[in-house]
């Protein structure tokens, strides 16, 4: 099964969030927490507004019917691996590994922070 959604230009384990909090930017990367809420909140086909910029939370809401189910039937997350970080400040982008209880991993990016709110977040397969 191969997903290809994006939020922009696009229910993982309570111990696994926990975990996030703790998370060494270096080796985790800085997003990691804010994706893992943004795939949780996603597979109950629902959008973060919280974390998602202007344009992110408009393509959010044109495709949670179809993300939510999608993400849903992974499973929770039951790893999550940094691959990638690139940029600075507003520019930084973070690419994630997640794989998912079902055996599926998906290559996520997050990024492009501005005010707190993400402008790009994506998956792929």
């Amino acid at each position: 099964m191969r997903l290809t959604l994006s939020f922009a230009a696009f229910a993982a384990a309570a111990a696994l969030a926990g975990a996030a909090s703790a998370q060494d930017p270096a080796t985790d990367g800085e997003y990691r927490a804010d994706l893992i809420k943004i795939i949780e909140v996603a597979a109950d086909s629902r959008c973060d507004a919280d974390l998602m910029g202007e344009t992110v939370l408009s393509r959010c809401e044109e495709q949670v019917d179809q993300i939510g189910p999608a993400l849903a039937s992974l499973g929770s997350i039951e790893m999550i691996t940094l691959q990638d970080s690139s940029g600075e400040g507003a520019t930084k982008v973070e690419t994630y590994d997640v794989t998912f209880q079902s055996g599926q991993t998906l290559v996520w990016t997050i990024g492009d922070k501005v005010d707190g709110k993400y402008e790009s977040v994506g998956v792929g397969g």
